[in-house]
Formats: structure tokens, sequence, C-alpha cells
């Protein structure tokens, strides 16, 4: 699947998981791996003297120290120290200057309960990445089982989640892995079919059921493909599933300034809270298609259309 991969790595606890699991990527899909310690260095009027910068350089030097010791003589890594105007800025100059296909992060856990804190180091990265962004759950370096034999992808109709669909198949192939291809009907719909008619449900499911196993049919080259139809919030049930995943790929719907993603809700809550890796592609990571005209020019040009009013 992917060509080059970064890891980002800090010397905690966060950087060795996104260490340990961007080996495992990159072992899975024979792919460069660049390790970096990134650090903050804003240039302005008045520059902080060279001495200061000198020691955040190293100190990030030092810290990456620790990753060249964990992964020894592996091949086809290198080590580079990096900067930006926050550690987040850092990698994506980074991810951008080697055209990376993915970043690697740990979880920042410095919010409530030991949760993703807004504003943290793994939440600036994927609100601002330029390509894809993969990111380790808490304590994956230490697990015993590191390993890449069940990918699940969530999927639906959306550009985002088609081409994670598309990604998550090739991962598979790669890897030889199982592909699980998951549709959640979100509770919002399953409420109008409610309202709507007792009927209405039942076609609703019958035709999401009839989609994801075309969808899954059509797939080829993968060992073995499995459809998991949910109903319910779609955060709440993907993050069940992940329980039993070595990878969850998904798609982010939210939008960005210059085209970058900004998560949308659904992915926001998964980072927070799913227990296996996520594979989060951005908008800005999925081709472009056409946009759908917005303004109905016959609509506009003639208004509504109304009977004729009768002469006499």
């Amino acid at each position: 699947m992917t060509q080059k991969i970064i890891a980002g790595f800090d010397g905690n606890d966060g950087g060795r998981d996104a260490l340990a699991l961007a080996v495992v990527l990159a072992d899975a899909t024979d792919a460069e791996l660049t390790v970096t310690t990134a650090y903050s260095y804003r240039r302005t009027a008045h520059d902080a003297p060279d001495a200061w910068h000198k020691l955040i350089r190293d100190d990030a030097a030092e810290r990456l120290e620790g990753a060249r010791q964990i992964c020894g003589s592996r091949p086809r890594t290198s080590f580079v120290v990096s900067r930006g105007s926050s550690p987040a800025d850092g990698l994506h100059q980074l991810a951008e200057q080697l055209e990376a296909d993915v970043v690697v992060v740990g979880e920042n856990r410095l919010g409530p309960l030991g949760r993703i804190a807004v504003g943290s180091v793994t939440e600036q990265t994927l609100h601002g990445a330029p390509c894809a962004v993969v990111v380790a759950p808490a304590g994956y370096a230490v697990q015993e089982q590191q390993r890449l034999q069940t990918i699940g992808v969530a999927y639906d109709p959306a550009p985002e989640a088609r081409h994670a669909l598309d990604r998550a198949v090739e991962l598979a192939r790669t890897t030889g892995a199982r592909l699980r291809v998951i549709h959640v009907l979100p509770k919002e719909i399953i409420w109008y079919a409610g309202y709507a008619g007792a009927a209405l449900l039942p076609e609703m499911r019958e035709d999401a059921r009839r989609q994801l196993e075309s969808t899954a049919a059509a797939i080829e080259g993968v060992s073995e493909v499995e459809t998991l139809l949910l109903e319910g919030d779609p955060a709440t049930e993907l993050g069940r599933v992940a329980e039993h995943l070595d990878l969850l790929v998904i798609g982010s719907r939210g939008r960005g300034p210059v085209q970058r993603v900004m998560l949308g809700s659904v992915s926001s809550r998964l980072v927070r809270h799913a227990h296996c890796p996520l594979l989060v592609f951005p908008r800005s990571a999925v081709p472009e298609e056409p946009a759908a005209p917005v303004i109905d020019d016959d609509a506009t040009a003639n208004g509504p259309e109304r009977p004729a009013t009768p002469v006499g």
C-alpha cells in the first residue's frame, strides 16, 4: 500500500507506540521508513538566541537517538530531526517534503480520563495532515501480538469512504489479511424509517445489505472478505468492532482550510476511543471529483412552474 512512512517519535510512550506500529506497517508493505523527532521553532522578529535554538535542536536529536536504539540495524530506515511552528507542523512539512504516504503518531493523552486532548500533538497532526495518518493506540509497543491479520474498513457511498475501501483492499492484498467491510445505518435513519412507516425500515435494511454484499463481491485478490451491517451511532458501533480488529480504515469527511483535513465528528470520536490502530484518509488524500452544481439554472431562470391562467 504505502511506499513512504513517517513515524513521529518523541521518546515518550506514545512515540514508542507510533514507532512500533510504523515498523509493522513498513515490514508488511515493504515501505521506506523515516523516523523523526519534530520540535517547535517559530521564527519571529525577536528570534531566540542561537544558543537556545541549538539547545532545543540537540534535545530533539537526543530523543531521536532512542529510536535508533530501538530499530537497531533495520534496513531502509532513516532518522531525521524536523522542525516547524509546532511539532505537528514539523511532521506536516516533512511529509510534504518526502511526499510521504502515511504519518504514524501515538496517542498524546493529556485530556480527562486519559483521553486524547483537543489541541494535543495527535489532534493537531490529524487536523493538518497532507496525507493519511495512522494513530497507534496506547500500549501498542508492549502488545504481545503486533500483526495485520484482520483489517476493517468503514464503508458508505461517500468519496472518502470509497477511497478508504480501495486502500484497505490494497493493504489486505499486500499483507494477506482478511478484510471486514462495515456499514453502519445511522440511528437518525432508523428513527426516520420508524416515523415513515413500518414497511420502510426492513426495506432500508435490505437495500443496505444488498449494497454491502455487492461491494464485497466485487473485491478481488483478498483471501477472505466479510461484511458487517450495524445500526446505531456510527462512532460507537465502529468503536466496538475495532476491539476485534488489527487495523480500522476510515475516510474523514471534514473540510478544512486549503483542502486539508479537519476531522469529521465520527473520525474525531474514533481517534479518541478506538482500541486498535486507526488509519484515517483525509479529504486531501482523496482524488477530487467534479462538484455537483448547487444552483439549478433552470429553476433560477424560470422560477417555479405555475399553471396557465385562463383567458377571458
